[in-house]
């Protein structure tokens, strides 16, 4: 079974007219959808045939009440907390961009007290942004010393390039040598972000996977410690519906190969194909 920890909030989707002046009102397409990387690889895992539970703090309040239901529907087996409002990210999307506005909520609040969350546990997932803040830092860094402790290996998902300018690339860095990942996720722009040179290898990381618009890099090293790098061409998707949670779908589908004992580059074939199911579907499911 899989353990995700981190977000689930509401995702609003709003597609915006490009020629939008400040100040002006015009007509606007919107969708409501489940936010929160850590929930969607988690409801994804169990839409695609495998196990997820989920752990996080979720708002108690009808929404997260809503989105726990959802999650549970799929097969996901929830211990979340709720305390205060469910968060709100608000994607502001045109032809040429997608701007992401982010209210966590509460989601940060999490504080560790269920010791049973690592019972029949094989791989753990954190997103990055699980450690921007305590107490919710503070917790997952327990449970991944618990998960170092049984062997259970851990993937990490960057901050966005953003939140590692602002976290800081050095600062960031330091935190994946800590905690020694079996795999690093990231995209090019979050690569680049942290200031590496391209095909190099995330320091700590056992396994480095760099997603692209047209290809995906799959760093891995060797006995002897050199880094070896594939190339791994993306699949067009003949019809795109919607992007939102496209890389949470690669994610999942990354995670559900190797645990089947998949080697990295297979699985990052299967996360693909996972990942263009997404595109084809609105918001972040596979069905």
């Amino acid at each position: 079974m899989l353990l995700s920890i981190g977000d689930l909030c509401e995702e609003l989707v709003v597609e915006v007219p490009p020629d939008l002046r400040h100040g002006a009102t015009a007509e606007a397409s919107a969708v409501r959808v489940r936010g929160g990387i850590a929930a969607n690889v988690a409801a994804i895992t169990c839409e695609r045939g495998g196990q997820a539970r989920f752990f996080g703090n979720v708002g108690e309040d009808a929404m997260g009440r809503a989105l726990m239901a959802d999650l549970q529907k799929r097969g996901v087996d929830v211990r979340a907390k709720t305390s205060g409002a469910t968060g709100v990210i608000v994607n502001l999307v045109t032809d040429e961009y997608r701007t992401a506005l982010v209210d966590r909520g509460m989601t940060a609040a999490l504080d560790l007290t269920d010791e049973s969350v690592l019972d029949e546990i094989r791989q753990l997932f954190v997103p990055g942004r699980s450690f921007l803040a305590d107490p919710m830092a503070a917790s997952v860094d327990k449970v991944v010393e618990q998960a170092k402790a049984q062997r259970i290996p851990l993937t990490l998902s960057s901050l966005a390039a953003e939140e590692i300018a602002a976290y800081g690339a050095q600062a960031f860095g330091d935190l994946i040598g800590m905690l020694k990942p079996d795999t690093f996720i990231c995209t090019t722009r979050e690569y680049a972000a942290m200031g590496i040179n391209k095909g190099e290898p995330i320091e700590g990381a056992d396994t480095s996977i760099v997603c692209g618009p047209s290809e995906t890099l799959v760093i891995t090293r060797d006995n002897a410690g050199n880094a070896e790098l594939r190339r791994i061409e993306i699949p067009e998707t003949p019809v795109v519906v919607d992007r939102t949670g496209s890389h949470d779908g690669f994610i999942a589908g990354y995670l559900r190969s190797r645990g089947t004992g998949a080697l990295a580059p297979a699985a990052v074939d299967a996360a693909h194909r996972v990942m263009s199911v997404v595109l084809s579907k609105l918001g972040p499911t596979t069905l």
